[in-house]
């Protein structure tokens, strides 16, 4: 590393990609057990069935909340950080932000509520899918307004407004409105209007919060209403909604056309293998909180060797935690997937396959928001595409085939490929790459312990085996890493984090 000066910045901003990343790992905790009560307490309560047409609604209500913004949550965290000291530039990019982010989510909820029954006849064909997906529509265009608050908490590095909104006082609404429903013997229909009052009340108090705790104020009347700040904006966010036109057709693609091509049954079998492998995409998306604005400050200062360190590390943090969850999925997949109920087993093979896949995401780092902060945003969009259209048509060949171990082979060998690609494009575009002999150090942590938690399935079975294999898993896996020893530049950030005020 630098010294002086350039090395303390660069500590401090690692260390404040960490605490963003902590604040957001202990919020997406609580709201992963509030996912997975949620999905469990409508597995479980109302079957298989009726929970695939749940899973296939709220899949194509967040598929297509992916685009209804066209790019403005991710072109906020660019502009925000990058004209700090224009306050009037950046008060008109906000402005843009909300009249973009708006005027997408009313044409495409409601194109979703008034093509619901098409939908229904062309997917599932069960006549009480339309009204549930009529409540999905609404669901769509709340959470479209407040996914460009919580973008705008991440852009200022008040991420934990974000955590206390969409990770706690959401996941823990739809918990209780639920479960509140279900007690009372109520029906899909009541389930998912309880998610909508969800939805509501949480926008409502990340509106109090942005209102309270920031000085930014969205306008289009300003003097930095431009015709070249129109063309910068569009200009970096239209290239991102297509992008995440590709990102749909990779990422939530399959799930949709098992839905289409099998059944609802299958829909839920599969939802459930891709819901508990996405646990191994938190710390990913952890560190994805604050690298993009801190990688923009970066690249606009020209401070390269810094964001080649700050690119280093994260990845190796985002793959080191990674690394012990795969370990305790893989080992205790059937007894993880028999809580939702014994017909969930059938997911297992699916399961691994999306865990490898998930892994090796992991372990390419923040690559994707790299390319996009250093303005190589119509690669992204390029690489999305590419693979988004290899993903529907590997889907489609390999459902045919192989049924639902047929859509996970091709979903998960397509993220993987999209993967080395984005690897290879930032090294190509910026000749950067995170590796280093430290990613030694957790592949061998990882060896002992799936050593560990081998034994302990062995000998155990159930929540008990999951229970303890957990923690064996965990415990060989901190030993190897302790004993291997930790990197300087982690004892820095670990120091700075736990100072005093004072010092």
């Amino acid at each position: 590393m630098a010294d002086g000066g350039e090395d303390q910045s660069r500590v401090g901003s690692l260390a404040s990609i960490s605490r963003g990343a902590s604040l957001y790992t202990i919020g997406k905790v609580i709201s992963d057990v509030g996912e997975f009560l949620l999905h469990l307490l409508v597995s479980r309560l109302l079957g298989a069935a009726s929970y695939g047409l749940f899973a296939y609604g709220k899949t194509l209500a967040f598929t297509a909340l992916l685009v209804t913004n066209f790019g403005s949550d991710e072109s906020i965290l660019k502009h925000l950080p990058q004209y700090e000291n224009e306050p009037r530039k950046r008060r008109f990019m906000l402005g843009l932000a909300w009249v973009t982010s708006a005027g997408g989510g009313l044409i495409v909820s409601g194109a979703l509520f008034l093509l619901a029954p098409i939908v229904s006849n062309l997917t599932l064909s069960d006549p009480q899918f339309v009204s549930v997906l009529r409540l999905f529509a609404a669901v769509l265009f709340i959470d479209t307004l407040a996914g460009l608050l919580y973008s705008t908490f991440r852009a200022v590095q008040l991420v934990e407004y974000e955590v206390l909104t969409k990770r706690v006082l959401k996941p823990a609404l739809r918990v209780l409105g639920v479960g509140g429903v279900i007690a009372v013997g109520g029906s899909l229909y009541g389930v998912v209007t309880a998610m909508v009052v969800a939805s509501a009340v949480t926008f409502a108090v990340a509106v109090l919060y942005f209102l309270r705790r920031t000085e930014i104020r969205p306008t289009l009347r300003s003097p930095g209403n431009t015709r070249g700040t129109v063309r910068e904006y569009y200009g970096y966010s239209l290239p991102l909604t297509a992008k995440e036109a590709g990102t749909v057709m990779q990422g939530r693609v399959d799930v949709l056309m098992v839905g289409f091509l099998l059944s609802s049954t299958a829909v839920g079998v599969y939802n459930v293998s891709v819901l508990v492998a996405g646990v191994l995409y938190v710390p990913l998306l952890a560190v994805n909180r604050l690298f993009p604005p801190v990688a923009s400050r970066l690249y606009t200062e020209r401070r390269r060797a810094d964001l080649t360190a700050i690119y280093s590390v994260v990845t190796r943090w985002t793959l080191t935690a990674s690394l012990l969850i795969a370990v305790v999925v893989v080992v205790f997949r059937v007894e993880i997937l028999a809580l939702f109920g014994s017909e969930f087993t059938a997911g297992t093979v699916v399961l691994t396959l999306f865990v490898v896949s998930q892994l090796w995401n992991c372990a390419t780092g923040p690559s994707g928001y790299l390319l996009m902060m250093t303005d190589h945003q119509y690669v992204v969009m390029a690489t999305e595409w590419l693979f988004g259209v290899a993903n529907v048509v590997l889907n489609y060949v390999f459902i045919q085939a192989f049924g639902l171990v047929g859509a996970a082979l091709a979903s998960a060998g397509v993220l993987a490929a999209r993967n080395v690609t984005k690897i290879a494009a930032v090294w190509y575009f910026e000749r950067l790459h995170p590796y280093s002999s430290s990613f030694v150090k957790p592949l061998m942590a990882a060896v002992v312990a799936a050593a560990g938690a081998l034994v302990v399935e062995a000998t155990l079975s159930g929540v008990p085996a999951v229970a303890v294999g957990s923690v064996v898993a965990a415990g060989c896996y901190g030993i190897v890493l302790a004993v291997a020893g930790t990197e300087p530049v982690d004892r820095e950030v670990y120091r700075l984090l736990t100072a005093s005020p004072d010092e």
